[in-house]
């Protein structure tokens, strides 16, 4: 019997009632005549998984459903019939099932779905829009306007629709560079609870905020579609569809495309380790209790460890890498997102523990093996984006990935929140050398989506001492002050969850009702902005944006000389580098501390946040720090920041410098984006350029070996051009050719790590357009090459009776041999006092 019901519109449909609505739909469709022998033919050679689109009015959808007798594809373009017309073939090793469409309107979004032996309804697994009869009523037409109706009374699952001709997005992010991986600093975003509408909006509205506070990356919990609206996402179904709740795939277009143009990087969370109940993979092969069958070919019919949820993928087999492959490349390619975050990674593994977690912890090659096959696909598909591992694994293996080059989550929640309470956090493990890693691939944060909020405990829980207390707001935001600064100047990449910067309070548990219970965890969460209101909380949040802003452009925060001494209540870490120091120094006690700070040597110092200027005489001399008081001293001066509460922060920022590539005339405060033209300039000493041309390649271009050429001018040099952030630090290599395996070999003495083992060249953008001197390929050396100014080819760049040499890079008089010493003046071989003084006696000519 079909029942009818009414449904909470804030709750999915269970997955049961689904599976009854579908069975009332099959039994409906059973009474058509169903064709049911398909035409035995191999699909064209090249044909992909999905919709293939051949030109605007012709298209080939193929499904691969082994054992599946016959398929029909049903949908707008046939009028969802079910007759021999619309009976897909099958390949001859019946594995693929296909059809051309043809007569195609590429302005119309065609709606369809594949019905499987007659009784089996699915959408697309490679859709990239889905149509829900469930959930999509609750969508308004301001996040998704004009969305496709739902084909009802002619389906009863999602549909999945496709256009053989969609609206080009007008990107504009040519000239975004990445940021250097171990200067990341990420916002891990939920869209869901960013702000009021749940949208991708509401982050694109907020992102002159994000940008004053110096975060250079957005991670973005799951956007591809999931059961239900209002989840965390961790429930997915189609891989390759941008969740409606959230808006249209446009609009995250959009949202990268802004992120992009203010130097913000977007990672994607993404799921591969399981699926959910409508993943139409999982629905293609399951038994009637609704777990899956034995000839799945993607998932195990078990999970392979204690912590699967949903469904979980078998990533030993083929196809399914096959299919991960191509969501990697999807997301990248459509969406110019630029990397991952891989959820549960600890997961890919086919060695089966059961229940046994600590068997599953331990060190897996298979899953090394699965995790760099699909890193290497990414890597080599789309060059310096990144990929990071929620992987919470043993040592040894994390060092492997690490030093391998993914960067991996480092969970140090309650080490730093017991710390931020006036408790014994030791935070020593927060530092990849720390774990014994050779490159800083460790991704350390104090809070992530998944942990209780810091301001929580602290305010709740914290310690106290006479008058001071560090539950009170002011002294926890201090407090919080000072636990960020020794998180963020731990030399690496880092992550903050949203809404940390402000000290955000409510519990991930808070049920909101007045009651705490795990099973609120994943409940809204309404957002804080009216704290922008409140002093202390502004203080803490322009505390961290100055923080971010030194962790981005200042040398010694990229350092790989440092130390940190972060056991006990007494903190220090120190940073040592060629042209800069520092030295953090902290008491997280609730009562005063005698500290050495552990200056490396005497001279003046300056507190950064204070402008004071300190002379150091005595390395051995301790502070007297009150409690919860921090300091942080470089020695070089810098620009004391603003980080009174009292005062707004101003988010209508931009680059306020005429002579800039992105100068933004209607900005009220410098952002310190500012956009310059650098000219690099290379010669070849003697090594023959080759065939395929002179190229470079860096973080700048995607790390893509041939897609920037340089040109050879008239003086034999070598140069091309970028755009780029100034106080963004820049690494490239050049490559005489155009692919891998040409580059040049950078010396360690010139170089910059490379996180493989090698080395590449590095320059920090300055705040004008720049032309960084010539340099020979291969070596450290300058390549002066043979100059010749503008207009010289022309005879009119020198004095009256005298020529360009093109040998010495000087005017010479005319018919006269050139010095190879041109500060010769007089000519008698020796560079002399004559000489000096002949250039005194033309002091004050005027030269016409």
């Amino acid at each position: 019997m079909c029942v009818s019901m009414h449904l909470d519109p804030m709750k999915s449909l269970s997955l049961a009632l689904r599976r009854a609505a579908s069975l009332c739909g099959a039994l409906a469709l059973l009474s058509h005549a169903v064709a049911q022998t398909p035409i035995i033919l191999d699909p064209p050679p090249g044909t992909m998984d999905g919709v293939n689109i051949l030109d605007d009015n012709t298209a080939i959808v193929q499904l691969r459903a082994p054992g599946k007798s016959y398929v029909h594809l049903r949908g707008d373009f046939n009028n969802f019939v079910i007759n021999n017309s619309s009976l897909m073939r099958k390949s001859t090793d019946g594995n693929l099932h296909w059809m051309q469409l043809n007569n195609l309107d590429p302005d119309v979004q065609y709606r369809y779905h594949f019905l499987c032996d007659g009784n089996l309804e699915i959408g697309d697994p490679y859709g990239t829009l889905v149509l829900d009869p469930w959930e999509d009523q609750y969508i308004s037409a301001a996040t998704y306007p004009d969305m496709p109706s739902y084909p009802t009374g002619q389906a009863y699952w999602q549909q999945t629709v496709f256009q053989t001709v969609e609206p080009e997005f007008g990107w504009t992010d040519q000239n975004f560079q990445r940021p250097p991986s171990d200067r990341l600093i990420i916002y891990e975003t939920l869209v869901r609870d960013f702000d009021e509408t749940q949208t991708f909006q509401d982050v694109i509205d907020r992102l002159d905020y994000l940008q004053y506070m110096g975060f250079n990356a957005i991670e973005l919990m799951p956007v591809s579609e999931f059961e239900g609206n209002l989840s965390w996402g961790y429930n997915p179904n189609y891989r390759f569809a941008v969740d409606k709740f959230y808006g249209t795939k446009e609009k995250l277009k959009e949202l990268v495309n802004e992120c992009h143009n203010r130097g913000i990087a977007v990672i994607l969370d993404i799921v591969p380790n399981h699926g959910y109940g409508a993943d139409p993979l999982a629905r293609l092969y399951l038994d009637g209790d609704g777990s899956i069958a034995a000839n799945n070919p993607w998932f195990n019919e078990t999970a392979r460890h204690p912590f699967s949820p949903g469904y979980d993928y078998d990533h030993g087999d083929p196809w399914t890498k096959e299919f991960w492959k191509r969501v990697f490349d999807f997301w990248m390619d459509e969406f110019h997102v630029d990397g991952y975050r891989v959820d549960l990674s600890k997961g890919l593994t086919q060695t089966n523990s059961g229940s046994n977690v600590g068997y599953w912890s331990q060190y897996d090659q298979s899953r090394v093996d699965i995790l760099f096959d699909y890193g290497n696909h990414i890597w080599n598909n789309h060059p310096g984006s990144y990929v990071i591992l929620e992987h919470l694994g043993s040592d040894d293996e994390e060092m492997v990935l690490a030093n391998g080059g993914f960067m991996l989550w480092g969970k140090m929640t309650q080490q730093y929140t017991e710390s931020a309470m006036g408790y014994d956090g030791d935070i020593n493990y927060g530092s990849w050398q720390n774990r014994g890693w050779n490159w800083p691939n460790l991704v350390t944060y104090a809070e992530s989506h998944d942990e209780e909020r810091a301001a929580f405990s602290l305010t709740s829980f914290g310690n106290a001492s006479g008058d001071y207390d560090t539950k009170q707001e002011a002294t926890a935001m201090d407090r919080l002050e000072m636990m960020h600064a020794f998180l963020l100047a731990i030399p690496g990449p880092k992550m903050m969850w949203n809404w940390g910067e402000l000290g955000y309070q409510i519990s991930i548990f808070d049920c909101l009702n007045g009651t705490f219970e795990e099973g609120c965890k994943l409940n809204e969460k309404p957002a804080p902005w009216e704290d922008l209101e409140n002093e202390h909380r502004v203080g803490l949040a322009k505390t961290i944006a100055a923080l971010n802003h030194l962790k981005k452009t200042q040398p010694v925060f990229g350092t790989y000389d440092f130390n940190v001494d972060g056991s006990g209540k007494g903190k220090r870490i120190h940073l040592y580098s060629p042209d800069q120091n520092a030295v953090l120094v902290g008491n997280f006690d609730v009562i005063p501390m005698d500290i050495v700070p552990g200056f490396p040597y005497t001279g003046t110092w300056y507190d950064h946040f204070t402008g004071e200027e300190i002379a150091v005489n005595d390395l051995g001399n301790a502070w007297y720090l009150q409690p919860g008081e921090w300091r942080l001293l470089l020695d070089t001066p810098l620009p004391t920041p603003d980080t009174d509460g009292s005062t707004p922060i101003v988010t209508n920022v931009g680059c306020m410098d005429e002579a800039a590539q992105n100068y933004d005339p209607s900005a009220e405060a410098d952002s310190g984006t500012c956009m310059y033209v650098t000219t690099l300039e290379l010669g070849l000493d003697g090594v023959e350029a080759s065939p395929l041309g002179v190229h470079v390649a860096g973080s700048f271009q995607g790390w893509n070996p041939g897609g920037t050429t340089m040109e050879l001018g008239e003086d034999g040099l070598y140069r091309a051009s970028f755009v780029a952030v100034q106080g963004d630090m820049v690494q490239y290599k050049f490559i005489n050719g155009n692919d891998w395996g040409q580059d040049e070999g950078v010396p360690a003495e010139c170089g910059a790590p490379n996180g493989f083992g090698g080395f590449n060249r590095e320059l920090t953008v300055g705040s004008a357009d720049a032309v960084v001197p010539a340099v020979c390929f291969g070596t450290c050396e300058s390549c002066g090459g043979t100059i010749t100014p503008a207009g010289c080819a022309d005879g009119d760049c020198c004095g009256e009776g005298t020529v360009w040499d093109i040998v010495s890079g000087t005017c010479v008089a005319d018919g006269s041999v050139a010095s190879d010493c041109p500060e010769d003046l007089n000519g008698d071989g020796a560079v002399s006092v004559s000489d000096v003084l002949q250039m005194l006696g033309a002091f004050g000519d005027v030269c016409e």
